[in-house]
């Protein structure tokens, strides 16, 4: 017969036991262990890792947390959202935003280099990084990273995500991304008797809003791998932010009208969802549907020729009149280059010049910035011509084009018929008098129309 416990061995026991499951449960939390285990866990446990872990990263490394369907909501796609909101549906429904994921070949490839699908030799994985701007929602990602095996953001550890909605996914940047947090539908009054929980939400009139994504600077030199995503650092330091202008004001222009169909609802005072960019089209299909918009927005800069303020010639002068970041922003290859030709009477190209504007960086074997000539808000590039010595007038013709990424990138990926690289934005055509120093333009085309005159009768909604 055993001697019957004493309470000291109860104590003993229960604390043994105690170890016995801490122990266990680290190993199991553990990136060194089989992470097969994971999948014994409940979705809960699940979500709930995969939130401490991204809460513990930079913003610009996180989804947006996981939130509950919102009441009256079946789920929170982009298509349900529209059968409602139709026409504001219709607006995202051709903005860069929609095609921020497959429709995006550039990005593809990108995510491709990320994952280590182009090198034999890389096992490291970025992309988990990568995808949290392209498809903010918990829910449009198919894997959730819990952990990185001993802190290496190259070595992430994956769970299959059980709220994973592919429809969503494929919805790239969507109506949740901005309205739908912490069970709620959020909009910038909150006040309306929707079939659905609405709250309201001041930071849809805010630039963190927009910054999440469009700020997003890291440099990871172990890894040799940089992010340089930078518009909101060039908004905070602009004129327009001065001024209290805000990202929204130019990227959705206002407008009046009901925010839903088929309900008895006041007209008000809301922004168009189109956020237009560069509108370049990020297909060759979509050329169609964005080309409408360009007029609306405008280039954000304009061409002109002009007096150099730094002597007593003429100059082409490219100034971002505009835009309230740099001129062109974004991803670090989006360049514009701008080409001039001068001809004489006959007709004989007599000069030329050309301007890359833009930056450009060394990727490997270290990430250095070389060059960036890009043009700050309100600021102006003047592009010296070697003007030949001419009695009679010369003609000069202008043309610039908008791109996102260097010819070589393109062609390395094989984007030719599934990307668009750039589009032109501007041609004129001028008179130059050298004798006096004056220059008479003749004829524009640019965004905002042909016509004789620099600037149109009316400015673009977006621009005023």
């Amino acid at each position: 017969m055993f001697p019957r416990p004493t309470p000291r061995f109860y104590h003993i026991a229960i604390t043994l036991l105690v170890l016995v499951v801490l122990i266990g449960m680290a190993w199991l939390w553990s990136p060194s262990g089989d992470e097969d285990l994971y999948a014994e866990m409940s979705d809960e446990q699940i979500l709930a890792a995969a939130a401490e872990f991204y809460e513990s990263r930079p913003y610009y490394e996180r989804p947006f947390p996981y939130t509950e369907i919102p009441e009256g909501l079946a789920d929170i796609r982009a298509e349900t959202c529209g059968q409602c909101h139709g026409e504001i549906h219709a607006e995202w429904s051709i903005s860069t935003h929609r095609r921020a994921w497959t429709d995006d070949a550039q990005f593809m490839e990108e995510l491709a280099k990320a994952r280590g699908d182009y090198y034999e030799d890389q096992e490291a994985d970025y992309s988990w990084m990568c995808v949290n701007c392209h498809t903010p929602q918990m829910r449009q990602l198919e894997r959730l990273v819990v952990d990185l095996v001993d802190d290496d953001i190259g070595q992430p550890v994956y769970v299959d995500n059980p709220v994973f909605d592919e429809k969503m996914q494929q919805e790239a940047i969507g109506c949740a991304t901005c309205h739908v947090q912490d069970g709620t539908v959020y909009g910038p009054r909150g006040d309306t008797d929707a079939p659905h929980s609405v709250t309201r939400g001041d930071h849809l009139m805010d630039e963190q809003n927009c910054v999440r994504c469009h700020q997003a600077e890291a440099l990871y030199p172990d890894d040799v791998l940089g992010c340089f995503f930078t518009t909101g650092d060039e908004w905070r330091h602009s004129p327009a932010a001065e001024d209290g202008k805000l990202c929204q004001d130019c990227h959705m222009p206002k407008t009046t009208r009901p925010l839903a169909a088929g309900f008895d609802v006041p007209e008000r005072e809301t922004g168009r969802h189109w956020f237009g960019g560069s509108l370049i089209p990020k297909h060759p299909d979509f050329e169609e549907e964005i080309a409408e918009l360009r007029s609306i927005f405008g280039s954000g800069a304009t061409i002109l020729i002009d007096d150099h303020p730094d002597g007593d010639r003429l100059a082409v002068r490219v100034h971002n009149k505009y835009a309230g970041h740099l001129f062109p922003t974004g991803d670090p290859e989006r360049h514009v280059e701008v080409e001039i030709s001068v001809r004489d009477g006959e007709g004989e190209l007599v000069a030329e010049a050309f301007e890359r504007i833009g930056s450009r960086y060394e990727w490997y074997p270290e990430i250095k910035l070389l060059s960036d000539n890009r043009i700050p808000p309100g600021e102006s590039l003047y592009i010296d011509v070697d003007w030949p010595e001419s009695q009679a007038p010369v003609t000069v013709e202008i043309e610039a084009h908008k791109y996102r990424m260097y010819r070589d990138d393109f062609d390395y990926h094989e984007l030719e018929g599934r990307y668009v690289r750039g589009r032109s934005f501007h041609a004129s055509r001028w008179i130059v008098d050298l004798q006096r120093n004056k220059a008479q333009l003749e004829r524009i085309d640019d965004d905002l129309g042909s016509r004789d005159e620099l600037e149109p009768t009316a400015t673009p909604p977006a621009n005023r």
